[in-house]
């Protein structure tokens, strides 16, 4: 019966820092990888054309989105056509974090709670191929961190957080969010 307590890891995750197997020596880190279901999802949030746009308006237009949305640092490579950013988020307040801490050295191990995230975007943007504009693909990453050191890192599948950076990329464009210089 107590093997039966022991769960079996996902075939879409994968171990990519080790803990330890008798012994906790370090944190653990895990990145999931997207089911067949999960990629067509992506597929259909991913993407967008925007006809009328050269592609340095469109990379200015997006590094505003992301600086308004506050992700920093924002970084813009023209060569490529490439633009990287993060933003990081404390998801428990201070006082939680110092009452954890004590509770951990009086008691000892204490199960992971998460208290860290990092939202990292990563877009492309290409000569559209269907006639004139462009076509941006975005991807965001999800890594929560626990109070452990432990860390989970998963592709993002929520359509208004897509929905949301392409309506800010929309107005940039327009002139209402000017681009960062």
């Amino acid at each position: 019966m107590a093997l039966g307590a022991c769960a079996a890891t996902p075939s879409n995750e994968r171990e990519t820092g080790s803990a330890g197997q008798l012994f906790r020596y370090s944190s653990r880190q895990v990145s999931v990888d997207l089911t067949d279901a999960q990629r067509e999802t992506l597929r259909s949030l991913r993407d967008r054309r925007f006809p009328g746009s050269t592609s340095m308006q469109m990379l200015d237009a997006i590094a505003a989105t992301l600086a308004k949305q506050g992700f920093a640092p924002v970084t813009v490579d023209r060569d490529t056509e490439m633009v990287e950013a993060e933003r990081h988020t404390v998801l428990v307040p201070k006082w939680r974090e110092i009452l954890r801490g004590a509770l951990k050295s009086r008691v000892g191990a204490l199960p992971g709670k998460p208290d860290h995230e990092r939202l990292a975007a990563i877009v492309a943007v290409r000569a559209s191929g269907e006639g004139a504009g462009l076509l941006v693909r975005v991807r965001f990453d999800r890594t929560v961190w626990d109070s452990n050191g432990d860390a989970r890192t998963e592709t993002v599948l929520e359509r208004d957080v897509y929905e949301g950076f392409f309506a800010g990329v929309d107005k940039s464009l327009n002139g209402e969010a000017k681009p960062s210089p």
